[in-house]
């Protein structure tokens, strides 16, 4: 062990090492100095305190500030250490990059750049070749920090990680990290948030740290600084690929394809730090290599956590299931990749339930003793890095068949956009047409074979449903029979076709073709006679694009709520049309841009005479409204919800929404809005103004949209506005007001005969549903409604919770969509059997009328994470159909 590493490390302890009553909580100007310090440092790498005016941990420092660090360092260690760009954030903050290693590997990053792409793709790179690279290829290591804003020791951790590289020349444990390893840094992953959150603690903070779990300092504002600008949680958007910062992220991944991916977080305040191995579930797609390796990794850290007299816990919590986290998605790429969790003192000191003090620079000690750990292990574990990662290349390519995805004549569109999304982030997509396995595609498709680097992403993100260990299912039900929360960390289900809701089909012999281009959107275009007395573009996913398109740009457009037949061709329901009469003179030249831009298949007709069904001129083909839509803000919704209902509306749909604090909707005029949008949130804060409000508004020819707990919200009594009610809620009711008076009655006994009469009796006989953690429910769509126009006649829905809806009657409006029954129910992803039961036919999304307006509520949020993209057409049909019914 070399003597200079270990100060270095004794010096980061000495802080964490004084009881709970010697940390100090003093004046800002006298707080407790960096445990990060070193008196062996070289002195021409500069420190933290000589460029950001403090020492690492007496402030939190600003992203421009981080990246004026790094900046300096390559400044100072030219040799050692380069810096890029890989975006930049909704707010214009760049997003930075930077890597560091030794003298001759940096001299020579393009080389290694080069041998990294080959030995990730074998079908370019022969065996002998691939041991040649791999004798002098170092071991890529990829430390990702502060993806959520406000989670923010790992970013200052991360100067600390590059000084003590840079800084340490003699130090023959950091040598042999520099010769063996590349080590890239992402400092801040999530500008626009850090700034967000370091803008709330500033605002509170007074003259003492006040480590108070009820302070204002630790009282962050809605939205938080966990998200970015748009409020997306960016750690469960890589393969949705929604945000510039994921994108960014992913592609400069990609084109590194690195052997240790560490994703480092903080968590809450009462914990102290996580690694792996992971919880139970593991995904069964994770090669069992990997996860060996990850256990390797996991034991140097705890080794060293434990000479440092450091807390940690594995095998919990945390679970290796989801496929969606900045730790998941590169697993699939060959990386041994990691979640680090730090807990947090939220600022610079958080006291703990147990009276404990927990300082920033104690955070900061963790991420970077974790951090050294690993890349002294990476160092170590060189060789077995590179033949694992290049096993799983040859593993990927040499898999058979794939996936054919075709224009289905419902909705070709779908299938463009899932096609455009799995090229996005780096999958082989190529377009297909003809015929194949069986499936004739007039309209043609795409074919994605599973014989590729990417492969094993398509495999996880296309299989239907990625089966849970039996074991640990066992292992839950006896959990939820002693009324435990089941230890499912996220969603159990993410098939992106079912999310798509277009139909996918595995493949032997795919087709070739002409390779989709990332990033790159089909074009559409007109057909059809150059002197048209009107345009239609057919139902689907592409229809709705156009639709608002063609709105914004001020067409006037018209579109049946029933099929109909022109010129002996039929068109389903929801079909847009755009007629020469009542639009500008240049229509024609504005139908080619837009389908250009939409990639909407026009086609121009000789004429309108209709043959079945509604006319162009029918009351059931009606003109669509350009609708001004108010979507509920701030305190009162979920974060997320808000983001993710404004990025479908204003990113994939190019439509502007107003947003309204959910206070302002009290008392607010909404008369200038045809509808009014409430995420899923609380709403408590709402009262019985406010719900009026929305009720007057509804009842004038308002639109009032409600999503999840929203539609919870209002279906309270009190609210007089949904008439279906929650499961469960109205028999609470009555029993409250029939049961009779038992406080004298005398206990009746049982008999306890087995364990299982045991675990009824202490479960009760009223116990609530489990919560889902989310699975894919199939549903019913009533094709008949005008809500559904467009819509195809089975979607799928994720569910999550515990929310059951009773249905609609008749007398008070349509369940549109409703769930299937119980042997058709579940999709994908674990449903408990109890929750089966009872969701079996229950309503989705249901319609009421009030008044000279309309209550459209989804039961779920159809926007979640921005990836679920089957249910747009039925938020769409709310939105500029619901105004002119």
């Amino acid at each position: 062990m070399s003597r200079r590493f270990t100060a270095a490390l004794l010096a980061a302890a000495c802080c964490a090492a004084l009881p709970a009553a010697a940390q100090p909580v003093a004046e800002r100007p006298a707080f407790i100095p960096s445990p990060l310090q070193s008196s062996g440092y070289d002195a021409s790498i500069p420190t933290p305190e000589q460029i950001l005016g403090h020492q690492l941990g007496k402030r939190i420092t600003p992203t421009a500030a981080v990246h004026r660090y790094f900046e300096a360092l390559q400044a100072a260690a030219p040799d050692r250490m380069r810096i890029g760009q890989y975006g930049q954030t909704h707010e214009g903050r760049p997003l930075l990059w930077s890597v560091i290693g030794s003298p001759e590997n940096i001299a020579r990053l393009d080389q290694i750049q080069a041998a990294a792409q080959a030995l990730a793709d074998p079908r370019r790179t022969d065996a002998a070749r691939a041991q040649a690279l791999m004798a002098d290829q170092p071991a890529i290591v990829w430390l990702a920090h502060s993806v959520h804003g406000n989670e923010i020791s790992p970013a200052e951790s991360a100067m600390a990680i590059a000084r003590h590289l840079l800084a340490s020349p003699d130090d023959p444990r950091v040598q042999a990290i520099l010769d063996n390893t590349l080590v890239f840094i992402l400092p801040t992953q999530n500008p626009d948030g850090r700034e967000r959150f370091i803008a709330s603690y500033a605002a509170a903070a007074g003259i003492r740290i006040d480590p108070d779990p009820l302070s204002a300092e630790r009282a962050e504002r809605w939205p938080t600084g966990r998200f970015n600008s748009a409020l997306f949680d960016l750690n469960r958007d890589w393969f949705a690929q929604t945000q510039p910062e994921t994108r960014g992220h992913s592609a400069l991944l990609r084109s590194w394809s690195p052997h240790v991916v560490v994703d480092a977080h903080e968590m809450g305040t009462d914990d102290t730090f996580f690694f792996p191995p992971e919880a139970e579930p593991h995904n069964p797609l994770l090669p069992p290599r990997q996860m060996e390796t990850r256990a390797v990794i996991g034991r140097n850290t705890g080794q060293w956590f434990d000479r440092l007299g450091l807390d940690y816990f594995t095998r919990e919590v945390y679970d290796a299931f989801y496929p969606g986290y900045g730790d998941a998605w590169p697993s699939y790429l060959g990386a041994v990749s990691m979640t680090y969790e730090q807990g947090s003192a939220r600022g610079l000191a958080a006291r703990r339930s147990s009276g404990d003090i927990l300082t920033y620079p104690e955070t900061i000690q963790g991420h970077f003793t974790a951090a050294l750990s690993t890349l002294e292990a990476a160092a170590r574990e060189r060789a077995r890095l590179l033949s694992d990662h290049w096993a799983h290349s040859r593993e990927a390519v040499a898999r058979t068949g794939g996936w054919l995805l075709p224009r289905d004549a419902a909705d070709p569109g779908a299938a463009d956009r899932l096609a455009e999304l799995m090229a996005l982030q780096g999958v082989e997509v190529s377009r297909a047409s003809g015929a194949a396995c069986g499936q004739s595609m007039p309209q043609g498709g795409y074919a994605i074979a599973e014989g590729q680097p990417m492969g094993p992403l398509a495999r996880v993100l296309f299989d239907r449903s990625i089966a849970l260990r039996p074991g640990f299912l066992e292992e839950q039900e006896r959990r939820r029979a002693l009324g435990l929360d089941a230890q499912i960390y996220d969603v159990t289900a993410w098939s992106l076709p079912l999310a798509f809701n277009t139909p996918v089909i595995d493949c032997r012999a795919l087709p070739t073709g002409e390779r989709l281009e990332p990033g790159r959107r089909r074009v559409g275009a007109v057909t059809g006679p150059t002197d048209s007395p009107a345009w239609i573009v057919p139902a689907g996913t592409q229809a709705f694009r156009f639709m608002t398109a063609a709105l914004d740009a001020g067409l006037r457009v018209r579109s049946p709520e029933a099929g109909f037949t022109l010129d002996g061709r039929p068109y389903p329901a929801g079909s847009m049309i755009v007629t020469r009469g009542g639009n500008p003179d240049d229509v024609d030249a504005t139908i080619a841009r837009l389908a250009a831009e939409t990639g909407a298949d026009v086609t121009a007709v000789g004429d309108t005479w209709v043959t079945e069904g509604p006319s162009f001129g029918s009351d059931r083909s009606p003109v669509l409204k350009a609708a001004r839509v108010a979507l509920a803000w701030d305190d009162g919704t979920s974060p997320t919800a808000a983001g993710s209902v404004r990025h479908v509306l204003e990113r994939e749909y190019g439509w502007p929404v107003t947003v309204v604090a959910v206070r302002n909707l009290a008392r607010a005029d909404l008369s200038g809005f045809d509808a009014v949008i409430l995420p899923d949130g609380g709403y408590g804060g709402l009262g019985e103004v406010g719900l009026a409000n929305l009720r007057g508004f509804t009842e004038r020819g308002g639109v009032l949209v409600a999503m999840a707990g929203a539609a919870e919200a209002i279906a309270d009594p009190k609210a007089r506005l949904l008439a279906a009610r929650l499961e469960g809620a109205a028999a609470e009711d009555a029993e409250a007001e029939d049961a009779p008076d038992t406080a004298d009655a005398a206990p009746e006994g049982d008999l306890l005969t087995d364990e299982d009469a045991y675990l009824t009796r202490v479960r009760g006989t009223d116990r609530e549903l489990d919560q889902v953690a989310g699975a894919f429910l199939g549903a019913r769509v009533d094709r008949d409604h005008w809500l559904a126009a467009g819509v195809p006649e089975h979607i799928s829905i994720l569910y999550g919770g515990a929310a059951v809806f009773q249905p609609l009657t008749l007398e008070d409006g349509v369940n549109v969509v409703r769930f299937e029954g119980p042997d058709t129910l579940l999709e994908a992803g674990q449903l408990w059997s109890e929750n089966r039961a009872q969701l079996a036919y229950k309503p989705a999304v249901m319609a009421q009328p009030l008044g000279d307006g309309w209550i459209v509520a989804f039961a779920q949020d159809p926007t979640l994470r921005g990836f679920l993209r089957g249910q747009d057409g039925l938020l769409l049909n709310a939105l500029f159909r619901g105004p002119v019914r």
